[in-house]
């Protein structure tokens, strides 16, 4: 299921701290979101989490690897951090509890700064029709390949129904969701849960649009004819 939402995105431990959560839908992905999410870990010194669930860890699907041949963006930039030997120059001290008065503070200080940053920076999302969509899905991971199916099977009945998808669970796409809130008049969110994600999107339109939900929990998954009945007891006003 879709049951650890919170626990990726929220964290579980002590500190003002965030990661970075990726989120594929298929295979490809998988493969692809972790050559970049080795990427990002040393770009930002952070770690990176790559969400799947039970349904993509079980199937299976070509996989093309790319850019396997590529210098990694590891090895591109100058490492100031690194613990090599000081020879020629001053010793490194890594670490992470400063005890000196303020030191602490003023390295949360730069700490978020850097979480700012990752937010401007690497958002990743999908959208679907989000110009002409009365309606839009949201889903992520295993259950956005579903609503996918569900917008091209109402698209072809003329129905206004688009997909907003995120790829990065944490930065979360607030802006795409902001924007996307001006042009529809409801959203749908589907999740393998009892409704994790829901509150993340509710946060990113400042609940100026209806949010409903449809879910499944225990392992059970939502399939394209519960989804389109959600959808036909919503009544789009803008």
């Amino acid at each position: 299921s879709q049951s650890d939402y919170f626990q990726a995105t929220r964290g579980g431990g002590h500190g003002d701290y965030r990661q970075i959560v990726l989120a594929p839908a298929s295979l490809q992905e998988i493969a692809d979101l972790t050559i970049l999410s080795f990427d990002l870990a040393d770009k930002y010194r952070m770690p990176v989490m790559i969400l799947g669930d039970g349904i993509l860890g079980q199937m299976m699907e070509p996989v093309v690897l790319k850019n396997t041949s590529r210098e990694p963006q590891a090895a591109s930039h100058k490492k100031d951090w690194i613990l090599d030997g000081c020879k020629g120059r001053e010793p490194r001290m890594i670490r992470s509890l400063l005890l000196e008065e303020g030191a602490l503070e003023r390295f949360n200080e730069k700490l978020q700064a850097k979480y700012r940053e990752i937010k401007d920076k690497e958002v990743l999302c999908e959208i679907l029709y989000g110009d002409d969509s009365d309606i839009m899905l949201v889903g992520y991971g295993t259950t956005s390949r579903i609503c996918r199916k569900v917008v091209e099977t109402l698209r072809k009945e003329g129905k206004k129904i688009g997909m907003i998808r995120p790829k990065t669970l944490w930065p979360f796409p607030e802006k795409e969701f902001k924007q996307i809130a001006d042009k529809v008049s409801a959203f749908l969110v589907v999740e393998m849960s009892c409704g994790q994600m829901i509150e993340d999107v509710k946060l990113s339109i400042d609940c100026k649009k209806p949010v409903y939900f449809y879910g499944r929990s225990g392992g059970g998954v939502p399939t394209e004819e519960e989804i389109t009945d959600k959808l036909l007891t919503i009544n789009p006003k803008r």
